[in-house]
């Protein structure tokens, strides 16, 4: 009979290298997602694809809009080339978010609100907030409404909620002012709900209120008639997701929207990266790669950032020509400006 203490060795041996299997298995996951986007050539990003501003073909079929631009900026950093990417659709959250935990995608920027039930109980996890938005109402200019109390008996035009959880924020929202209102449900979101709005089926048409802003402008023959209220019934943090399991890749990811904000505080853009290559600022240094290590830590080159700010912008520059001054959309940044400026866009530190 073996001694026990020949057997409390053994179990221990067996333990530690257990552990240290599972310790070699994490690293070579970790590297799963980031080496299969290397090895294809291209970053597979998933869209809505229907919503200018945030994912639509432009003219020449080429994808546009913020989502679009985020998946560029991931492919100049992981591929040095921004255009190395290919566009998967999904009409629907729910096909959206199937097809990021089947591997179809490996990243879904969608305009998708980080929520609890979208982070926990999936296999899919939120990157940070690309777009700080809530949701609004927009109504006819000429309608005498100026604010939400003044809504009371209007119906509304309304995504139903396997869409989104348009319905119950409307509905909750409806019950803290004292009001009663009359919601008219679209099955489909996005341009479908205008449809109803512009047939005179409903008195008003509650979305996002980037979505809406982006429907006001492009779906409407006269956006001048139509008012967005200021009111915002909900925190709407649109974020990028991917999917669980491989933490490096979720970094990479992340780290890529940290920098188009960190750029854009630090005055580094397309136009002016050049210039930074001088700077002695210790954390411009660090972002663009003139002082390594965070792109080995990552498994990128030490210039991953540079190249996403060089071929796609900073976060200013992106948001401007897709949805602010710069676009038809005409979108303030609100809360989605620096802090610095009074909103909510605050970079973890480059160092």
């Amino acid at each position: 009979m073996p001694r026990p203490f020949l057997d409390r060795n053994t179990a221990m041996r067996r333990c530690l290298l257990g552990l240290l299997t599972l310790v070699v298995m994490a690293g070579a996951a970790a590297a799963q997602t980031r080496e299969a986007v290397q090895q294809r050539g291209a970053l597979r990003c998933g869209v809505f694809g229907q919503l200018p501003g945030f994912s639509a073909p432009d003219a020449s079929g080429a994808m546009r809009g913020l989502d679009a631009d985020f998946c560029r900026a991931i492919a100049a950093a992981v591929l040095g080339d921004a255009e190395k990417v290919e566009f998967v659709t999904a009409d629907s959250v729910a096909a959206g978010f199937a097809g990021l935990e089947a591997g179809g995608v490996e990243v879904l920027s969608s305009n998708l609100t980080a929520t609890a039930m979208r982070d926990a109980g999936r296999n899919a996890v939120p990157t940070g907030v690309l777009l700080y938005d809530g949701q609004a109402v927009l109504v006819r200019a000429d309608a005498g409404i100026a604010n939400f109390a003044q809504l009371n008996g209007k119906r509304i035009c309304v995504a139903a909620p396997a869409v989104d959880g348009s319905q119950a924020i409307l509905r909750n929202a409806a019950a803290r002012a004292g009001i009663t209102l009359v919601p008219v449900v679209v099955a489909q979101g996005g341009p479908a709900l205008l449809e109803g709005f512009k047939a005179g089926i409903c008195d008003a048409v509650t979305a996002d209120a980037a979505a809406l802003a982006t429907l006001r402008a492009t779906d409407l023959p006269d956006p001048a008639e139509t008012l967005l209220l200021p009111e915002r019934l909900s925190r709407e943090p649109l974020t990028p997701f991917v999917r669980a399991g491989d933490e490096r890749w979720r970094e990479i990811v992340a780290w890529t929207l940290h920098a188009l904000v960190a750029a854009e505080e630090l005055e580094v853009s397309s136009a002016t990266l050049d210039a930074a290559l001088a700077s002695d600022d210790a954390e411009t240094r660090f972002l663009i790669g003139l002082d390594p290590g965070l792109g080995a830590a990552l498994g990128l080159r030490d210039t991953w950032a540079a190249e996403a700010i060089r071929q796609v912008g900073n976060y200013g520059e992106i948001f401007d020509r897709n949805l602010g001054e710069g676009s038809p959309i005409g979108l303030d940044r609100g809360l989605s400006d620096l802090w610095r400026r009074g909103g909510l866009m605050y970079p973890f530190p480059f160092r």
